[in-house]
């Protein structure tokens, strides 16, 4: 037990799953401990703000091209403190065509933001349950990307994420009033951004329209029968034992994984709890050398025989 701390309550979801399966050890400061990240961490800024700004708007609008109003992007561009005409730009490129493409499968919106879940063991939220004229209805995740994972139509089926969402399917029934029966699976869609900017002399409009002709929203249907959920929520549960066990032990016997350090070239934030140094404070004990200030590799040795002895053949 972590001395002078009673530590209870873990649950499960989608993203601490992630966190989890990563490395324990960063799991164990974020939920267990709960320590303050490093100071010099650094924050997903621009990607969390459009992401969370084009699902606000798509919540405010009930995805539904006649409710859009400039209203529901200026109260989104507030709440995510969008402010570059730039990323204000690309998020109105981003609903234009996403909604282009909804109404195109003349789908209705009959649940948004649907919790799931019983709050003490695995908590998630769903983007929006879809369903036709007919009562056939789909749980939908909204994602947004820098492009189409090609990989994505081949493992879609086995995705934590949506099997995890559709194991919850009779929960999202009764509260949406839907018959479970005409359940058909999830839908994965997601819309591409664009990364060209604003010229300064060119009209919001136009930019707009540059970036729309640069970007797409794709609609991928998973049908229930391929999914996996009672096997994807037996493995949530596992790893859910396995957080609460971290509980009971001391932060040395918590298990490290020195390859997920730094992902997409982003360092860990709790960095210092590891290498007894901030990232930055780490990175200043070394010199870097080029071809232009190498010099005499000899000089900068601590031990010249050392480098003599190397033979590389």
């Amino acid at each position: 037990m972590v001395k002078g701390k009673q530590i209870s309550g873990i649950r499960i979801s989608y993203s601490s799953s992630n966190v989890f399966q990563g490395c324990q050890r960063k799991f164990y400061h974020q939920k267990v401990r709960k320590t303050e990240p490093d100071t010099d961490r650094i924050d997903d800024g621009k990607a969390l703000r459009i992401g969370k700004a084009f699902h606000e708007v798509l919540e405010l609008c009930k995805h539904s091209n006649s409710i859009l109003s400039n209203s529901h992007y200026k109260k989104s561009f507030q709440n995510n403190e969008v402010d570059n005409p730039t990323e204000q730009g690309l998020i109105v490129a981003m609903v234009r065509k996403y909604i282009s493409l909804h109404e195109r499968t003349n789908l209705k919106v009959v649940g948004i933001e649907i919790e799931i879940g019983d709050r003490i063991n695995y908590i998630g939220f769903i983007d929006v349950v879809l369903a036709d004229v007919h009562g056939n209805w789909w749980i939908v995740d909204l994602k947004t990307a820098a492009r189409l994972n090609t990989s994505l139509l081949s493992r879609l089926s086995r995705d934590p994420q949506l099997n995890i969402y559709s194991y919850f399917a009779n929960e999202v029934a009764e509260k949406c009033k839907l018959d479970l029966e005409k359940f058909q699976g999830v839908r994965y869609r997601v819309t591409t951004k664009s990364s060209i900017k604003k010229n300064p002399k060119e009209s919001f409009s136009g930019y707009v329209k540059r970036c729309s002709d640069r970007m797409e929203s794709y609609d991928i249907a998973v049908p229930k029968d391929k999914l996996i959920p009672k096997k994807v929520y037996a493995h949530f549960m596992n790893l859910l034992k396995q957080m609460r066990n971290l509980e009971n032990i001391s932060e040395e016997e918590v298990p490290q994984n020195f390859t997920y350090c730094e992902t997409y070239f982003k360092p860990c934030e709790y960095w210092s709890q590891c290498y007894g140094k901030t990232f930055t404070e780490n990175a200043e004990q070394y010199e870097i050398f080029d071809t232009d200030n190498i010099g005499d590799l000899t000089a900068h040795a601590s031990n010249v025989e050392e480098y003599e002895d190397l033979d590389f053949l």
